[in-house]
């Protein structure tokens, strides 16, 4: 006799195994996807080095990088066999993200300030006076209900 117990803990462990394994697939085709390349080395700048992987597929390159535990490589060749792609692997802290739909800020320095709400136009100073009051009678004070 097969005992239930027994075929239920196993199947739970498979259907255990099958899930990690599509999670961890999930957060490796992620971090791939995240992956910055570059034949620059300005864009490691400020980043740690990690590692150095060489291979000659593009794709299999990425999952090396990123199980190195990068998320930046600088990619250079060989001058004798230019099919092998090296790759310096360096971890990078994440830039601020910002929404899609926002611009990224002008260059140069900011605008000054806006006049304070209180004045519309500049502040008389100490030898300025406020201008004078219009001529003629004031007028008459609105009618009371």
């Amino acid at each position: 006799m097969i005992d239930a117990r027994r075929i239920a803990v196993t199947t739970g462990l498979v259907v255990a195994a099958s899930v990690s394994s599509a999670w961890a697939q999930d957060a490796e085709d992620f971090a791939m996807s995240q992956l910055r390349l570059s034949t620059e080395p300005s864009i490691a700048g400020g980043c740690a080095r990690m590692a150095r992987v060489t291979d000659d597929s593009l794709k299999d390159l990425r999952r090396k990088v990123v199980r190195a535990g990068g998320n930046t490589a600088v990619l250079s060749f060989t001058g004798d066999n230019l099919s092998m792609i090296i790759a310096d692997v360096y971890r990078c802290q994440p830039a601020a993200r910002r929404p899609p739909n926002v611009p990224p800020p002008p260059l140069g320095s900011p605008p000054p300030p806006p006049p304070p709400s209180n004045s519309p136009g500049p502040s008389p100073g100490p030898t300025q006076q406020p201008p004078p009051p219009p001529a003629g009678p004031p007028p008459p004070p609105p009618p009371t209900r």
